[in-house]
């Protein structure tokens, strides 16, 4: 039996076993297993201490920890550091590729303009190139939700449920 805070924080967090369970991406018997001591898994500590917005070692009472649960939170830490920053990395580089893709686009759209001999096609192709600076950060925000959290977060498991799993800290 492992003493920690698990149920503390959760209740601290206004959370209830299934709400933390979905947040932390864990069964609720896992959850029901990790607040009754039974010990678990590294990346299980780490997506419940992501889900609760902690630390992997502010889920154990500092006075109780042994040596041998002072090296797991050691390296649950190691893990979950290393998994953020290869994320922060892959989405540094979306990030990179989809303005300049976006601007290479702009910009041939742009060189476009003199060709056109129409009052008609210059001011719709006008319209659309602006229009096209308008939707830039909300189509962004779409992909990032919609199609990059997901696959970085089957690729780095660990950061699934980290609030900070994007932004580089």
């Amino acid at each position: 039996m492992v003493k920690n805070k698990i149920k503390e924080l959760r209740t601290a967090c206004h959370l209830s076993q299934e709400q933390l369970a979905e947040k932390a991406q864990v069964s609720v018997r896992t959850i029901q297993r990790l607040e009754a001591g039974d010990d678990a898994s590294i990346s299980t500590l780490n997506l419940v201490a992501g889900a609760l917005g902690v630390e992997v070692g502010d889920l154990f009472p500092h006075t109780d920890t042994s040596q041998e649960q002072e090296e797991k939170i050691q390296s649950a830490d190691e893990q979950l550091q290393y998994q953020l920053q290869a994320r922060h990395e892959e989405f540094r580089t979306f990030k990179h590729l989809y303005n300049a893709i976006f601007i290479i686009v702009m910009m041939a759209w742009g060189a476009l303009f003199p060709l056109v001999h129409s009052d008609i096609y210059s001011s719709l192709m006008g319209v659309f190139w602006i229009g096209a600076w308008i939707i830039m950060v909300p189509l962004k925000k779409w992909l990032t939700i919609k199609r990059v959290d997901p696959k970085l977060d089957r690729k780095f498991p660990l950061t699934a449920s980290r609030v900070d799993k994007n932004r580089q800290g």
